[in-house]
């Protein structure tokens, strides 16, 4: 069963871009070498220009938790970025079609 974690990302005005850049540096790479990670995309939303969402799937619930420390422990390098602290869900997986 995959899993997914989302992470939704509010940066301060101005500073997603850059922000980004940054979380991209410290999580995303990590996230790529980590044991079960089956991939990854990045959402910049529309609605609020400040925001940001980025979506990890994994190969079950086992290597999502054993790859929780990927997204805490450099938290405080891009926190001056941030309006707050990210916000992570868990997901369950039910369908992916890309055609």
């Amino acid at each position: 069963m995959v899993v997914a974690r989302t992470v939704k990302y509010y940066f301060k005005e101005s500073k997603r871009e850059e922000g980004f850049f940054e979380v991209d540096l410290a999580v995303n790479k990590k996230a790529r070498n980590a044991n079960g990670f089956r991939g990854y995309i990045s959402l910049f939303s529309y609605d609020d220009v400040n925001v940001a969402t980025i979506i990890t799937f994994w190969q079950d619930t086992e290597s999502y938790r054993n790859s929780e420390k990927v997204f805490t422990s450099d938290v405080e390098s891009f926190m001056p970025f941030l309006e707050k602290k990210p916000e992570i869900g868990f997901h369950r997986v039910d369908s992916i079609v890309f055609p």
